[in-house]
């Protein structure tokens, strides 16, 4: 019997089962991309339509309440009172950042959208977005759920290695010692490196908990189980590995759309002539900017986690047999409702 990776005996190559958007075995990083294209170029309105309105929907208002935000000299800080130096624009800054928000949350969503997707094109199934919702909403809340926990869990971790750092930066400051300064920078520089590898970890060894949650149906405890065991071992390196690379990619793509809307917002603000519309504008523009990176990026990058954990399941637990014997049961008009998705 031939194993994963091998031939079978006689030297003849195995044939390759593939009912949907990729074969049932181990995948490679061209098996990967190309599966996810296919899933989008297949299912648009299920995959970049869902991630526009979702995107359009938590946008709108972040969007309009960081122009408002940017629009407040009020929150804007003097550093000295007494000079004659400009205060610092915190307004702008913080007007810049709201419509990020909105970004991030509808991220999360679209986490789950294309994870459904994803599951139903390996089997070879397209879906409306009608279809996609009705699949997935159940799963939202736990979703959400998921995804906070996760997310304070590094915030915490990370307090818990900068926070001695940051004190002992502020404290030799303020004392005015400067060789203890300087043991405190470097030490403080040390710990931001290991904050780096942290968030790179966790991040890693808990990227499938918000698809085992989807897909799966598991609590919040089982979706983090799921995940930590799904990159275990060496396969914590591949997933890393092409995880990071996607990340690049995406954030090449999203640079190439923010650049001539940043370039417009910044020519539209200077000809009004008035440099306080500049932060307005901003606003404006990390909300547009977030929109089109949003429908046109996120799916890739939630696809790619999907099929990753296809292929984790595929590698760990013979994922492979359970999809054949579900496509078989479809080929024989006695498919199981979510089979795929289990």
């Amino acid at each position: 019997m031939a194993t994963h990776g091998q031939q079978p005996w006689g030297g003849h190559p195995a044939m390759e089962f593939r009912p949907g958007i990729i074969p049932l075995r181990p995948l490679n990083l061209g098996d990967l991309y190309g599966a996810v294209i296919k899933a989008i170029r297949g299912n648009v309105a299920a995959t970049m339509g869902l991630a526009f309105v979702t995107t359009l929907i938590f946008l709108v208002p972040t969007t309009a309440l960081g122009a408002w935000v940017a629009s407040k000299d009020s929150l804007d800080i003097e550093l000295d009172p007494s000079s004659a130096s400009d205060p610092v624009p915190l307004a702008g800054a913080l007007g810049s950042l709201v419509p990020s928000l909105g970004t991030s949350a509808s991220a999360v969503l679209l986490t789950g959208f294309v994870a459904f997707v994803i599951s139903q094109a390996v089997m070879g199934r397209k879906v409306t977005a009608g279809q996609t919702w009705e699949g997935t909403r159940a799963r939202l809340l736990p979703l959400v759920g998921a995804t906070l926990v996760t997310g304070l869990a590094i915030l915490l971790a990370l307090a818990v290695i900068l926070v001695l750092p940051v004190i002992a930066v502020v404290s030799a400051a303020t004392s005015y010692d400067n060789s203890g300064l300087v043991g405190a920078i470097l030490f403080a520089v040390l710990a931001g490196l290991v904050a780096v590898l942290l968030v790179l970890f966790l991040s890693t060894r808990l990227a499938f908990v918000g698809v085992a949650v989807v897909l799966e149906k598991v609590g919040v405890g089982q979706g983090v189980a799921r995940s930590w065991r799904l990159t275990s071992g060496s396969q914590f390196w591949r997933v890393f590995g092409i995880r990071l690379l996607t990340s690049f990619i995406v954030g090449l793509a999203a640079q190439i759309v923010a650049f001539p809307l940043g370039l417009i917002g910044g020519v539209g603000a200077v000809a009004t002539g008035d440099p306080e519309n500049l932060y307005v504008f901003q606003a404006i523009v990390a909300g547009l900017t977030g929109l089109l990176t949003g429908a046109l990026t996120t799916p890739f990058t939630a696809g790619v986690d999907a099929l990753l954990y296809v292929d984790q399941r595929i590698r760990r637990e013979g994922f492979d047999v359970q999809l054949i014997t579900a496509a078989q049961a479809d080929a024989a008009g006695q498919a199981p409702g979510a089979t795929a998705a289990r």
